[in-house]
């Protein structure tokens, strides 16, 4: 499994030019044959890039915390991408959460909202923990199932990744990494980079 992590120097993704566009999507071609999994953290909001990456995408898991612009974010996506581009399904990940049934009420209020307004699937994740070693680990910059492994947010992690490893796996060319970076062009160039 590799991630590509969305925080660090999205801002300057966000405004790539073609050729630099070009070079990111040889750059996931080159690692195709190397992953079984690609986890690709968009971060938050609603760039170009992000829409991309989301429409090429076999799965779309939408992180959500209980805050009200964490909500409105996460709905706001959901919106656009089922509306314009067709996603129907999404699996929601409640982030630093007090308590697994705090997780739980998050994901039930995003499906009563997308209810109301959307014709789409959610399907819960599950949770992430709030946790001091998850921000520790940040500022150590290991990953907090390195540097903390026995932490609840590390277990919580390692729960995710056995439910992700257990999802059905797609058949045929929509399966591979190198039909993902297929896509990426497609989708990539129709936003003019």
């Amino acid at each position: 499994m590799k991630v590509v992590p969305g925080a660090s120097g999205m801002q300057h993704m966000a405004e790539m030019s073609r050729a630099e566009n070009a070079g990111l999507i040889h750059a996931f071609s080159e690692v195709a044959n190397d992953v079984d999994v690609l986890l690709i953290d968009t971060a938050a909001g609603i760039s170009d890039l992000v829409i991309s990456f989301s429409r090429a995408a076999q799965e779309q898991i939408v992180v959500v915390c209980d805050e009200p612009a964490s909500i409105t974010d996460a709905y706001a996506i959901i919106k656009l991408l089922n509306r314009e581009h067709g996603i129907s399904r999404f699996r929601i990940l409640a982030n630093m959460v007090k308590s697994v049934q705090e997780g739980r009420d998050l994901y039930n209020k995003m499906c009563r909202v997308t209810d109301q307004y959307l014709d789409v699937m959610l399907s819960y994740m599950g949770s992430i923990p709030y946790d001091e070693q998850l921000k520790k680990a940040v500022k150590s910059q290991k990953p907090v199932v390195e540097a903390f492994p026995r932490s609840r947010v590390a277990q919580a992690f390692k729960n995710l990744a056995k439910k992700a490893d257990n999802w059905p796996v797609p058949t045929g060319v929509s399966g591979d990494l190198q039909f993902f970076v297929e896509r990426l062009i497609q989708f990539s160039s129709q936003y003019g980079e």
